[in-house]
């Protein structure tokens, strides 16, 4: 589905598919949203909850897939020709530091799925999972929301200039990645 199909359906469908749209891809459709909204549209108030929402329910079916099948993603990564040992260390990095990488995956969006599910497999709580997706994604989602409402109220901007953001923000998560990755974990001496 191209940019302006989607935005044609958005516009004749309002918020009844804002929902689901936003589990799928939320921040194209944060953007999108913004621009109806300054446009008349759909009203924001009611589009930017559900933004919220659609997003964090992505968010949970990413931690579902790591969490309830962590044994067969090690098959999956050595399909991918990622060794094990890689796998086994960005999972042992997640579960180290869940707060940073989860922050890091929210705002990249590049590396937010392996993350995510790389955060289920290493068994972070549920809780503290939900609570730093929520503190990331509102500003987020509030932020590609309003600029979409920015663009579509003054600006005259192709949509394919959305794409080149998309590669920067692909860019960056490459780059966390790999220097997540590489560094090396310490495990914790007991004391003597």
């Amino acid at each position: 589905m191209t940019i302006a199909a989607l935005t044609i359906f958005l516009a004749k469908y309002g918020l009844l598919l804002l929902l689901p749209l936003a589990v799928v891809e939320g921040p194209l459709i944060s953007v999108l949203a913004g621009a109806l909204a300054a446009n008349g549209v759909i009203a924001w108030y009611g589009a930017l909850p559900l933004l919220i929402l659609g997003d964090l329910i992505g968010d949970l079916l990413y931690y579902a897939i790591g969490r309830l099948s962590d044994s067969r993603l090690h098959h999956f990564a050595v399909r991918l020709g990622i060794p094990v040992h890689r796998a086994e260390a960005f999972t042992a990095r997640v579960a180290a530091r869940s707060t940073y990488m989860l922050l890091i995956g929210k705002w990249t969006h590049a590396i937010g799925a392996l993350v995510l599910i790389a955060a289920g497999a290493a068994r972070v709580g549920l809780a503290r999972f939900m609570v730093v997706n929520l503190l990331a994604t509102v500003p987020k989602s509030a932020l590609l929301f309003f600029a979409g409402s920015y663009a579509g109220a003054h600006l005259a901007v192709p949509m394919s200039r959305f794409g080149l953001g998309t590669v920067i923000l692909l860019g960056v998560g490459v780059l966390a990645a790999y220097l997540a990755l590489r560094r090396p974990i310490h495990e914790e001496t007991p004391a003597a």
